[in-house]
């Protein structure tokens, strides 16, 4: 990283490798970054001040309703400090063709679909089913790698969330 410059003459967030040949030379991020960063700054300090609403009501010291609003929020702050100060590349932004947007309008919609099945199904069975379809979607995999991925995808979460964190998921109509 040391390009015989001292660290005192750079600028600020220039310091990531290889800014120079990328044409990164220091100055001002373009609007829509400071905007994005603000913006994200903004629901950072939202999900932060949640966490901390929820601070008094723990269970346990170290986890509990209120680590995930509170380390999303601190995330969201440093990414949007980041995004506010650091100069980013310019790009030209293309709209996709129209295979990849039927992509992203399908998974939208396997999604808006899941949020249904869930309170049917429960989530194990609708997970499953929700993720064979994502795994094709996204993935292009076949039927069989689809499924099988996706229980080994419900399997492991199931065991991290219901086993070892004791979270409670819905059952649905058949408690599964």
């Amino acid at each position: 990283m040391f390009d015989g410059q001292p660290w005192a003459s750079r600028r600020p967030f220039s310091l990531l490798p290889g800014w120079r040949k990328h044409g990164m030379k220091g100055g001002y991020p373009m609007l829509s970054d400071r905007i994005g960063g603000l913006i994200s700054i903004v629901f950072g300090g939202i999900s932060v001040s949640e966490a901390i609403r929820l601070y008094p009501e723990r269970v346990s010291t170290f986890v509990g309703d209120y680590l995930l609003p509170g380390v999303v929020g601190a995330g969201l702050i440093l990414l949007g400090l980041l995004m506010l100060f650091a100069k980013g590349e310019r790009f030209k932004v293309e709209f996709p063709e129209s295979k990849i947007m039927r992509g992203m309008l399908l998974v939208v919609g396997i999604m808006f679909v899941y949020w249904i099945l869930l309170q049917f199904l429960g989530y194990t069975l609708s997970t499953f089913v929700v993720s064979i379809a994502l795994f094709r979607v996204i993935g292009s995999y076949n039927l069989l790698r689809s499924a099988i991925y996706s229980t080994i995808q419900v399997a492991v979460i199931y065991l991290i969330f219901v086993y070892w964190l004791r979270m409670p998921f819905p059952e649905g109509i058949l408690n599964f």
